[in-house]
């Protein structure tokens, strides 16, 4: 992650394209860029297992286990709380966040929606995700 600050413009987050993708021209890793970079940071995070980072053990949001207890209104909650925590010890480019987790019991998932204000910005955006488990 990095900023960039041009003279009388706002910061430009940039980060490296998760698909890694290269420049047709240059060969260089081609970067995504503010609202894109932090969605693709909050997906990361929330896909991220305790200790799955080497060197870093707890960055992520170690959402999978709670995929394996019944799908109530504790769950739910534990979810939304894990993730709330997750994003405000991770993710400091962004405020206000909001998080509506949706239990779907028929598909053995949920729906977790984010709604954050990027820093400075003040641009609010939206992430959403389906959390369910791999056999």
């Amino acid at each position: 992650m990095s900023v960039r600050i041009a003279a009388g413009q706002k910061p430009i987050y940039t980060d490296i394209d998760p698909l890694f993708t290269r420049s047709p021209k240059t060969g260089d890793l081609l970067t995504v860029r503010d609202d894109s970079a932090i969605r693709t940071s909050l997906r990361n995070l929330l896909a991220t297992a305790f200790g799955e980072r080497l060197f870093q053990p707890h960055i992520g949001g170690s959402l999978r286990p709670l995929l394996f207890e019944p799908i109530d209104a504790i769950t739910t909650m534990e979810i939304r709380d894990r993730i709330l925590n997750t994003i405000a010890r991770h993710e400091p480019r962004v405020s206000r966040v909001l998080v509506d987790v949706i239990a779907q019991p028929n598909e053995n998932s949920y729906t977790v929606n984010v709604e954050y204000s990027i820093r400075p910005l003040g641009k609010i955006d939206r992430v959403t995700v389906v959390l369910e488990r791999v056999r």
